[in-house]
């Protein structure tokens, strides 16, 4: 009879091994524990908690239950750690396990062949793209880097300080603790708590690059790190004279504030539309990175179903920015040329924007971009379709003209390709910056073409 009681013993143990680890402050339920020990994992996403902690799950689940999953489970075996399963028709149990502890530890898991998904809320390094080149060959390709929603870096203090807009040098000076009092930015005599994401975070990498890094200055001892957005947020909304920075879904009952690029006359609040046409200083893209020499049939699968509409719609209902196409009136601003201005007054401007590299080249989102806009323009049979390049500040004008005419033609000419031929093409140089021309970032927004279309 011992030696009964010692073999349940030591299978239970055994069984508890063989689980991910959990998290004392969690209740897991004994079902769900049982259904954790008998599932199949199809696959596995690490990397970034933006993307894991609300919008991985979200995705798996839609996945599952297009395999025909009849019911789907998140269960939360971690702060930043998720299992979603499946029940399918014949009973058997699906799942897809989750771990979003920052975007670095992604690529750190696919160094490791520990993943075979990395989440990430910003472009793989040019470090880690080296190091993983004979594992996994260029993980920036195409093939590899998949843009699945845009999202909004979001800058948000207590709603009751009173500060409506800030640009990146204020920011900067704040976050690296230079400015301490919100009354030296024209608000009421009261500190300013510092509070931001830790350094696994692509949110924080994302922000130490556009506001501490473009600055030249580091984040303050002081500030408060958190590994998760939600309760970053929820504690700046819940402290006096707090200010900290989290993705855009996460703002909940904070403030939002509007942020423009120092020396840049053009400011945005972040919402749907400046997000998507990443004209919002702080917008990001989500990435996942799915190596292609993967052998993994369901993971292969589910890279392709999170670019359809199904998926981005499961993006929107996320509060994130889908790849779907929309359109929006937008605002006229006195900075750009008088002849665009004329072009777009009785025009509605569409929400993608096309982005190139150095070499003038599109960049992955774009490549896929190109399918999606033919199919919005066809499926509405839009007739007067604009498209207008710019580029970065070269110094020469003339040479500015050419390069933002060149990007035009670019994309009119894929356009054509597919069928379609735009009314007018033009490039209007750089003037319209809506960025800084002195970081490879601003020039990189900068050098754009916009759609619009007639009303």
């Amino acid at each position: 009879m011992i030696h009964h009681w010692l073999r349940l013993a030591f299978a239970a143990f055994c069984l508890c091994l063989s689980l991910p680890a959990f998290s004392n402050s969690l209740d897991i339920t004994q079902d769900q524990t049982d259904k954790l020990s008998q599932a199949e994992i199809l696959f596995t996403m690490k990397g970034s908690n933006t993307i894991g902690e609300k919008l991985a799950p979200a995705l798996a689940a839609k996945y599952l239950m297009e395999l025909g999953a009849t019911d789907t489970e998140v269960i939360k075996t971690h702060t930043v750690e998720k299992t979603v399963v499946g029940t399918m028709p014949n009973g058997e149990l699906k799942a897809v396990e989750i771990k979003a502890h920052g975007s670095s530890t992604g690529f750190k898991a696919l160094t490791e062949k520990g993943t075979d998904i990395a989440m990430s809320s910003r472009r793989v390094k040019n470090k880690e793209r080296q190091s993983l080149m004979d594992l996994y060959g260029d993980l920036s390709a195409l093939e590899n880097e998949y843009t699945i929603a845009v999202d909004g870096l979001a800058v948000i203090i207590h709603p009751a300080v009173d500060i409506k807009q800030l640009n990146t040098q204020q920011l900067a000076m704040i976050f690296s603790g230079e400015i301490t009092n919100w009354r030296e930015l024209g608000g009421s005599n009261q500190p300013i708590s510092v509070f931001a994401r830790d350094d696994n975070s692509g949110t924080y990498d994302t922000f130490k690059s556009l506001v501490l890094k473009r600055h030249n200055v580091s984040l303050s001892e002081y500030a408060k790190r958190y590994e998760s957005s939600g309760e970053l947020s929820q504690q700046v909304s819940s402290i006096s004279g707090a200010i900290g920075f989290v993705a855009l879904p996460y703002v909940n009952e904070a403030k939002a504030i509007a942020v423009a690029e120092a020396g840049v006359a053009l400011s945005f609040k972040p919402n749907t539309f400046t997000v998507s046409t990443e004209d919002y200083v702080l917008s990001r893209r989500l990435y996942l990175y799915y190596p292609s020499n993967n052998k993994n049939p369901h993971a292969k699968d589910f890279m392709q179903f999170v670019l359809k509409n199904k998926a981005q719609t499961v993006v929107e209902n996320n509060n994130l920015i889908s790849l779907k196409v929309n359109d929006a009136t937008v605002r006229f601003n006195r900075n750009y040329p008088p002849r665009y201005l004329n072009m777009i007054r009785e025009s509605k401007r569409l929400s993608i924007t096309f982005h190139f590299d150095q070499n003038l080249e599109l960049d992955n989102k774009g490549k896929r971009d190109i399918a999606r806009l033919a199919e919005y323009v066809k499926n509405r049979r839009l007739k007067d379709l604009f498209v207008f390049g710019f580029s970065s500040e070269s110094g020469n004008l003339e040479e500015d003209k050419n390069r933002s005419q060149e990007l035009a033609d670019q994309i009119s000419a894929k356009l054509k390709d597919l069928g379609i031929t735009p009314f007018y093409t033009q490039g209007y140089g750089s003037r319209g910056a809506i960025a800084s021309n002195e970081t490879a970032n601003g020039k990189a927004k900068n050098q754009r073409v916009e759609i619009w279309v007639g009303r």
